[in-house]
């Protein structure tokens, strides 16, 4: 036998009178974001969509409509110093309650225009945060164990590194910014690391 199966249907809140607060969203891709601005819109508080500068230019990378990477360009997120004035212009005095951010290309973006825009909300800015070499190093500073590296700027680099290790070779090779494992890769020789690389 089967248990009998409750269904309930909520019709959608009336939209809210507008509040006057703003909350940011930097690189507002996937599907989270109609669940934002649905939330946004239920409590009267404006979503302001905005685009990081890397995002933007992966955006505008293929774009051969000038008006189309024009109007990606006046969607970006201001430039470091510029954050409170852009605040009051674009938003008129409304109380900025929080950033949120869409993707890892814009981390440091949002980071930024909470720290700027949301000061007793704010983490700090500390760019070891997402830079796994800066990582490692504040770790090691730390006085906790961290792995040898070094940073390669090519296979020149990585090789001469790669020579300073005690056999048998186990290196990991990723990027210093990333996200999910992805271009991370584990050698035992140096030619699968350069293979890699």
């Amino acid at each position: 036998t089967h248990s009998p199966m409750l269904c309930l249907l909520l019709a959608p809140a009336a939209l809210a009178a507008p509040t006057g607060a703003a909350l940011i969203y930097c690189d507002p891709v996937g599907y989270e974001g109609r669940y934002f601005r649905e939330a946004c819109e239920a409590r009267g508080v404006l979503l302001v969509r905005l685009w990081s500068t890397p995002y933007a230019a992966m955006l505008s990378e293929d774009l051969e409509d000038a008006e189309e990477r024009a109007a990606i360009q006046r969607g970006c997120a201001p430039a470091a110093g510029e954050e409170a004035a852009w605040a009051e212009s674009a938003l008129s005095g409304m109380a900025i309650t929080g950033v949120l951010c869409g993707s890892d290309a814009g981390l440091a973006t949002a980071e930024r225009l909470q720290h700027a825009l949301v000061p007793a909300r704010t983490n700090g800015l500390v760019p070891a945060r997402r830079d796994k070499y800066l990582m490692h190093e504040a770790l090691r500073t730390a006085g906790l164990a961290a792995a040898r590296q070094s940073v390669a700027r090519s296979w020149e680099e990585a090789r001469s590194f790669l020579s300073t290790l005690p056999p048998p070779l186990r290196v990991v090779l990723k990027p210093r910014r990333g996200h999910a494992g992805l271009r991370v890769g584990l050698a035992s020789s140096e030619p699968q690391a350069r293979h890699m690389v």
